[in-house]
């Protein structure tokens, strides 16, 4: 029943995503405007949201898997922060910019992150955490800094895009972030047993492996993950936490079933997030959907968790 669940329901959201919509289009009887609609708005944003729900999931439970916490995320660890930045920097002087320079810095931020949180050559739940905390208030406040030498056509622009949107999906957009998640989710994948052994801690050196090296390798790649999609999609948060947990309930936490069930769930959880704000007056920025979501589940997590691993 579950795994059928799993691979239905992407489909069915998929479904959903190309479809459903402001302007009314029947599966059974394209017009030519309808056609229109789908190939240059729905498609794109859907597989923008696809893209999205791929990489946040992901990354969150690379790093709940290496760190041994539900409750860690790579917005924890500062990326929000560093590619908002990047963006503020680019609307404000480099416009051509805007990806590079969010990428750049969401990536920066995690790697000051994790160098702040390495201590005697180890680095633990509670250090980086703290490390992402000092890193977010620091790019906090320089985008802050930012924010009062943009002019107010641009600063409003900013606003919209840091609190997450698929709205400006392109073909182009799309190629670039879903051909980089795929070929990163396909590496996890391909290191599920390592995921697995870094999930005992620090034992998994008695397995062989150098816990310091492939717990900074799945801190990199999850950071790069969520900076591919953040980077044109705007901040999109609390689907790194609400995702992985879920479908680790539904299939456990044997990584070569949690991956591909992860996958399912966050493309499922982004697509509709996107078809529910588009069917809203104003289309409203589905991060604000994924907030009000998260936050009481994130709050569930934390009253039956306690902030540690179940």
């Amino acid at each position: 029943m579950k795994r059928a669940i799993l691979v239905l329901s992407p489909i069915i959201a998929l479904f959903l995503g190309v479809f459903v919509g402001s302007y009314p289009t029947n599966p059974l009887h394209l017009d030519k405007l309808a056609r229109a609609v789908i190939w240059e708005i729905r498609l794109p944003r859907t597989l923008m949201a696809i893209s999205a729900g791929i990489a946040l999931s992901l990354s969150g439970m690379s790093l709940q898997a290496v760190f041994r916490n539900p409750l860690v995320d790579t917005y924890i660890l500062g990326v929000a922060s560093g590619v908002a930045f990047g963006a503020a920097l680019a609307v404000s002087f480099f416009p051509s910019l805007m990806t590079p320079l969010a990428l750049t810095f969401g990536l920066l931020a995690v790697s000051l992150a994790y160098s702040l949180a390495r201590v005697n050559g180890r680095v633990s739940t509670v250090s980086l955490i703290l490390g992402g905390i000092i890193i977010t208030a620091l790019f906090s406040a320089l985008l802050s800094l930012l924010e009062l030498l943009l002019p107010s056509e641009s600063l409003s622009g900013l606003v919209v895009w840091l609190m997450g949107s698929l709205a400006s999906s392109t073909w182009r957009t799309v190629v670039y972030s879903l051909s980089g998640v795929l070929a990163i989710a396909l590496l996890l994948y391909l290191l599920r047993w390592r995921l697995n052994a870094m999930s005992l801690g620090d034992e998994a050196e008695i397995l062989g492996l150098n816990v310091s090296f492939w717990r900074g390798l799945f801190v990199f790649l999850s950071a790069l993950l969520a900076s591919l999609v953040i980077s044109f999609t705007g901040i999109i948060g609390w689907v790194g936490l609400i995702v992985p947990h879920t479908a680790r309930m539904l299939v456990g936490p044997e990584h070569s079933k949690l991956i591909p069930a992860t996958i399912s769930v966050g493309i499922t959880v982004m697509v509709l997030a996107d078809v529910i704000v588009r069917l809203l007056p104003g289309d409203v920025p589905v991060g604000i959907i994924t907030t009000l979501v998260g936050v009481p589940f994130f709050a569930y997590l934390l009253r039956k968790t306690g902030g540690g691993w179940s």
